[in-house]
C-alpha cells in the first residue's frame, strides 16, 4: 500500500514539473499586425521582414530566458483599422501574445493602442509619424518631425532655396510634418508658397503640378507616399516638372525603385534614418544578412525599424528575467543598439535618438549624400497629443 502510494506522489510531481518544464519552454508569442495588402504594403512587408530576420537570428542564438524561442503571429489588416483592431483583439485575447508589433498609418496606431493599453500590452511601432504621443505600452522607433524636417530645411534653404511648396496627404501625419515645415521654414527666413492636402486614391495630379510650377517653388515637400506618391512623382516627371522644383518626398525608401522608373526618380531627395547605402558597420552587417534571408528585396528603413525592436523586446525579456509584462515595460526604456554615429537608445518618453542621413535618387540607386549624425528629439511627453 505504501509502495503504491510512493510511486502515486512521485508519478504527480514528474507530472506536474513536466507540466512546468513545458510551460516555461513554450515559445514567446509576438502578435505583428501589419498591412501586407493594401496602400501601405510596401512598409507593412518591408517591416514584416525585418521581424521575421531578428526573430530567427535570436532564436539561433538560443532564444531568450536560456533558451526560450521567439514566435511571430502574424496578421495582415489590409490597410484596414477595423480589421487591425479585431485581429489585435484576438492575438492578445487568443494567442496570448506577449507584445503586439505594427501597425502602419497614425490612424490605425491609435486605434491598436487602445486595444493594447485597455490589455496592458506593449506595442512596438516602427514608422515614422507626426509625434507627439507617448503611452507607457507603446514605444516608437520612428522619425517624427525633430529627425528630419529641423536639420533638412535648413539644408534645403542653403542649398536649393528659401521657397517651398507642401502637398500631402489629408491626414493626421502630413498635417502635423506640415506644420512643422512651417516652422522651420519661418526659422530660416524662407517662404511657404503653396500649401494642399489630398485625399487617398487620387489618380490625376497635373492641375496641383501646375499650380506648384506657377508659384516658382524651389522645393516641393511631398508628404505622399505609397501608390499615389508613386503617380504624382510619375507624372511630374512626364510634365518636366522635376526640372523646375527640387523635390523631397517624405518616407520615400528603396521601394521606390521598384515601383518606379529610375529616370521618373532622378533627384528627389529623401532622409531617414536607415538607408541600405549606409557605410556604417552595422549596416552593412545587417544588409548581408538580410540579402541572404531575403535575395529577392531590399532592405528599407521600416525592415531596420522592425528588426531592431525584436531585439530590443528580446534585451528587455532577458533583463527582466521573465515574461511579466509590466517588468519588460521598465527595462526597456535605456536600452541601446550600435554605438557611436550609428547609435540608437529607447527614451523615458519611448521614442528613440536616431542617426538621420539624406539620401538621392541617382543613377538607378538611393545613395547617401550627407550624414546628420545622431538626432535627439524633444522629450515627447510634453507634447502628448490628446
Amino acid at each position: 500500500m505504501l509502495h503504491t502510494l510512493f510511486i502515486f506522489l512521485m508519478t504527480m510531481t514528474l507530472l506536474l514539473l513536466t507540466g512546468c518544464n513545458a510551460k516555461d519552454s513554450a515559445a514567446i508569442k509576438i502578435g505583428v499586425v501589419l498591412p501586407l495588402t493594401g496602400e501601405y504594403s510596401i512598409y507593412g512587408k518591408a517591416g514584416l521582414q525585418g521581424a521575421q530576420l531578428a526573430v530567427e537570428q535570436i532564436n539561433n542564438a538560443g532564444g531568450v530566458l536560456e533558451g526560450r524561442k521567439l514566435q511571430l503571429v502574424v496578421r495582415d489588416n489590409h490597410t484596414d483599422t477595423a480589421q487591425a483592431i479585431r485581429q489585435s483583439k484576438a492575438l492578445i485575447d487568443q494567442e496570448n501574445v506577449l507584445a503586439l508589433m505594427g501597425p502602419v498609418s497614425s490612424k490605425t496606431r491609435d486605434a491598436v493602442l487602445n486595444v493594447a493599453e485597455q490589455s496592458k500590452v506593449p506595442m512596438l511601432y516602427g514608422i515614422d509619424y507626426e509625434g507627439g504621443k507617448f503611452s507607457r505600452y507603446l514605444f516608437c522607433y520612428s522619425p517624427i518631425p525633430d529627425h528630419y524636417v529641423k536639420p533638412i530645411i535648413p539644408y534645403l534653404a542653403n542649398n536649393v532655396g528659401k521657397r517651398f511648396y507642401i502637398y500631402g496627404y489629408d491626414y493626421i501625419w502630413p498635417q502635423k510634418i506640415s506644420a512643422a515645415i512651417e516652422q522651420a521654414v519661418a526659422s530660416v527666413g524662407g517662404e511657404v508658397v503653396g500649401k494642399e492636402f489630398t485625399d487617398f486614391g487620387r489618380n490625376d495630379f497635373r492641375d496641383v503640378i501646375e499650380r506648384i510650377i506657377e508659384s516658382e517653388a524651389d522645393n516641393l515637400m511631398l508628404i505622399l507616399p505609397g501608390q499615389d506618391g508613386f503617380a504624382f512623382i510619375r507624372q511630374a516627371f512626364f510634365l518636366g516638372a522635376n526640372k523646375k522644383y527640387q523635390t523631397f518626398a517624405f518616407a520615400a525608401d528603396e521601394t521606390y525603385l521598384y515601383a518606379l522608373r529610375h529616370d521618373e526618380l532622378e533627384g528627389v531627395l529623401t532622409a531617414l534614418h536607415f538607408f541600405s547605402d549606409s557605410a556604417v558597420p552595422q549596416a552593412r552587417t545587417f544588409n548581408s544578412a538580410f540579402n541572404r534571408r531575403f535575395p529577392d528585396s531590399m532592405a528599407t528603413y521600416s525592415t531596420k525599424s522592425h528588426y531592431d525592436l525584436i531585439y530590443l523586446l528580446a534585451k528587455a525579456i532577458n533583463r527582466a528575467g521573465n515574461t511579466d509584462r509590466e517588468i519588460i515595460i521598465d527595462q526597456m526604456e535605456g536600452l541601446t543598439l550600435a554605438a557611436g554615429n550609428d547609435q540608437i537608445r529607447l527614451r523615458e518618453d519611448h521614442h528613440f535618438d536616431l542617426p538621420m542621413y539624406l539620401a538621392r535618387y541617382e543613377r538607378g540607386g538611393l545613395w547617401v549624400k550627407k550624414a546628420f549624425g545622431v538626432i535627439s528629439p524633444n522629450d515627447q511627453r510634453r507634447i502628448t497629443q490628446k
